[in-house]
């Protein structure tokens, strides 16, 4: 198919409930990111409105999913983009599509690749990770008035594991406990890995409805337990945090929970921190959050987890911790404080590489190379 034959359909997202509402944004940004690159493209309901056909529907996790049965009826594909694991989120959703021979999935981590192939098989499915607007994250060379800065929700990890033990047999809640502690001390061990470890010990063979009872439950509770082990080795900082959650119940000394904030607010906020710190969840495993591509689009330096695959992209263009033990994050933070020429000089070639690789009209060119 010709470049200027193709025609893509782009399903818009509205989270009213995402007070960041981050993939309203990403809609926005992978519709100019196609039309960057000189192709021709609509949101959906421009499309149905014009009466304008297309070759290729795409949207973020459930957006447009009112169309997708008359897309994929009439042979047309559609991609469903999802923004997390499809193990954390959107599987019942795949599942209803699988058997669409134009369903396709892209994940935002590599990790899923192993238990997709082992529980849908039939799937098309590939990686792409996310991406940033420059035009939306623009470096606005504010003040630096905040020392650190932290984008996260939190939940009550007690009451969570409480809930668990009082819901659960006793067998599926020990197995689950020795997952959680084996995602703390190994973050960069993908979910896949660990359940397989300790199921073999136990001789075990997971359907699909266990595997993703385990990972609804124990990714989050890690992913947020390291969170509050983040958070809790700072307390000598200058922290500001802004998210929805019982962060108070966590936080102590000089960090601040400032609660939630809008997209904008956010960009704001983004510019006039020094350091914005990012802890690499499972549900992203070897992936790469736009979290880390905002700060860097911003002129903010990131100090995030060490994690191979952020490594691999971003070099010495970012600050690194220790994700298991959190050990060295005070020294590492009270370091770039204290220098900034370097930091800034770090976070210029971390702006660079985001340029080069990851804004939105560099996936829309991958997603053509796929469809070429």
């Amino acid at each position: 198919m010709e470049k200027e034959d193709i025609i893509v359909a782009v399903h818009k997202t509205n989270e009213q409930n995402n007070s960041f509402n981050i993939l309203s944004s990403f809609s926005d940004g992978l519709l100019n990111g196609f039309r960057q690159i000189g192709i021709k493209a609509y949101t959906t309901e421009e499309c149905n409105a014009d009466k304008i056909p297309f070759n290729i529907a795409i949207g973020f996790d459930n957006a447009g999913i009112e169309h997708w049965q008359h897309i994929l009826s009439n042979n047309i594909t559609n991609v469903m983009w999802s923004s997390e694991s499809v193990f954390a989120k959107n599987f019942d959703t795949i599942k209803q599509f699988v058997s669409f021979d134009k369903f396709v999935v892209f994940e935002t981590t590599p990790a899923d690749k192993q238990a997709l192939t082992k529980y849908l098989p039939e799937l098309k499915h590939g990686y792409i990770p996310q991406a940033v607007d420059l035009d939306l994250w623009k470096n606005l060379h504010s003040p630096k008035e905040i020392d650190i800065v932290y984008f996260s929700p939190m939940i009550d990890i007690d009451e969570k594991l409480k809930k668990l033990k009082e819901t659960m047999p006793e067998l599926v809640f020990n197995l689950m406990m020795q997952i959680y502690e084996l995602a703390i001390k190994n973050p960069n061990h993908t979910f896949w890995q660990i359940t397989n470890a300790v199921t073999a010990s136990y001789g075990l063979e997971l359907d699909i409805e266990q595997y993703l009872l385990l990972f609804q439950n124990v990714a989050e509770l890690a992913m947020y337990e390291q969170k509050a082990k983040m958070i809790q080795k700072l307390s000598d900082f200058n922290v500001r945090i802004y998210g929805v959650g019982p962060w108070e119940k966590y936080i102590k000394g000089n960090i601040k929970y400032m609660g939630q904030c809008n997209l904008q607010e956010s960009i704001d906020i983004m510019n006039k921190s020094r350091i914005s710190l990012y802890c690499h969840p499972m549900q992203q495993g070897l992936g790469i959050n736009q979290t880390i591509l905002n700060a860097s689009a911003a002129g903010t330096f990131s100090l995030v987890s060490d994690s191979p695959s952020i490594k691999a992209e971003f070099d010495d263009s970012l600050g690194y911790f220790n994700h298991s033990s959190f050990e060295d994050i005070a020294d590492k933070a009270a370091y770039y404080l204290k220098n900034e020429d370097e930091r800034i000089k770090m976070t210029d070639k971390a702006f660079n590489i985001t340029k080069e690789r990851h804004t939105w009209e560099c996936r829309a060119k991958s997603i053509m190379e796929i469809v070429d």
